[in-house]
């Protein structure tokens, strides 16, 4: 993927490219075709006369696949820069595409920004939603203005929005990489080590439900090796001077067949870290390490197992816009 500078010269193109923009709106905002079968979208040549926008080409093996355009409108408040259009072709949509994209944008202007996206647009809602999440460490504010609350003299005909604002330099974000790597069957004594330690955790809060059983270790190592060599799950570790501080494990499923979320669910049980204080930055990075790996297997909902007394867990969880879908109730039988 190649983010390039557009210059004037550039400018028809995007504008030519801006038609089908406005033709992918069409199934979720309901337009219709207009009676010469040509879309129109607003011309977008003040991105290219004005020092505070910017305009970029999009190109995936130096062939066209997009366009983004900055501006600094205020949405709701003053930021640094305010993603005006962003528009990945359909032919690279789903490829991770537009996340490479939208983190080397951010990469190069960091600080305070602004998105708005069209609530009937889902998948563009939850695709910047996680984003946005990812890049400011799940420090933003979310919420949703009507087409009256947001015209202005500069924009004009508005639509209605959710709006995200935040900050490409989170003051809680950790700063510090951790190498991510497959696990290795050399690594499995110290998996284990750490699931041991959980496991003893989670007995204090539920005795019975938890109650760890004599050869636990011995039948954990068995079963862990086991799954390295299955295709349908994957396993990562994070190391800090060549000791496991970290892992995760996916099992990679198809959901019953009264339930269709459009593709394989990302199931995750096992997935520990060192301390809890490193939720944040190494759980964060194996994560998101092992989402990226599953959703180039056709993965399009991820679904993670974590103890009802588990905090500081449950509160990472939460930073990463995840939600509650079940709960399960245990108590002993008498």
């Amino acid at each position: 993927m190649q983010l390039i500078k557009a210059t004037i010269a550039d400018y028809q193109t995007i504008q030519n490219m801006a038609r089908f923009y406005v033709y992918d709106r069409t199934k979720y905002m309901g337009w219709e075709c207009p009676e010469n079968g040509m879309f129109e979208c607003i011309d977008f040549k003040h991105y290219f006369e004005s020092a505070n926008e910017q305009a970029f080409l999009i190109r995936v093996n130096d062939e066209l696949a997009g366009f983004v355009l900055l501006d600094k409108m205020i949405l709701t408040e003053q930021v640094d820069w305010n993603i005006g259009e962003f528009f990945v072709l359909a032919k690279f949509q789903g490829k991770g595409i537009a996340r490479q994209v939208a983190k080397e944008i951010f990469k190069q202007f960091p600080g305070k920004w602004s998105v708005a996206v069209m609530p009937e647009n889902i998948k563009a809602v939850n695709f910047w939603r996680k984003m946005i999440t990812d890049v400011s460490g799940g420090n933003f504010k979310e919420f949703f203005k009507t087409e009256e609350e947001l015209k202005t003299a500069e924009n004009s005909d508005p639509y209605s929005m959710n709006i995200f604002i935040f900050n490409t330099i989170a003051e809680n974000q950790s700063k510090e990489i951790f190498p991510i790597r497959k696990a290795l069957e050399t690594d499995i004594s110290a998996i284990v080590a750490l699931s041991h330690v959980k496991r003893h955790d989670y007995e204090q809060a539920q005795p019975q439900f938890w109650k760890h059983a004599e050869d636990a270790n011995k039948n954990q190592t068995k079963w862990f090796e086991k799954l390295l060599q299955k295709n349908d799950h994957v396993i990562l570790v994070a190391e800090l001077q060549q000791k496991i501080i970290g892992f995760i494990i996916g099992r990679l499923s198809v959901a019953s067949e009264v339930y269709d979320p459009g593709g394989l669910t990302l199931l995750i049980d096992d997935f520990c870290v060192s301390e809890p204080s490193m939720w944040k930055s190494v759980g964060k990075q194996l994560i998101s390490e092992l989402t990226q790996v599953a959703k180039t297997k056709g993965s399009v909902q991820i679904l993670v197992v974590c103890g009802a007394h588990d905090e500081p867990k449950r509160q990472f969880l939460k930073s990463l816009r995840l939600t509650i879908a079940s709960e399960w109730y245990v108590g002993e039988i008498v």
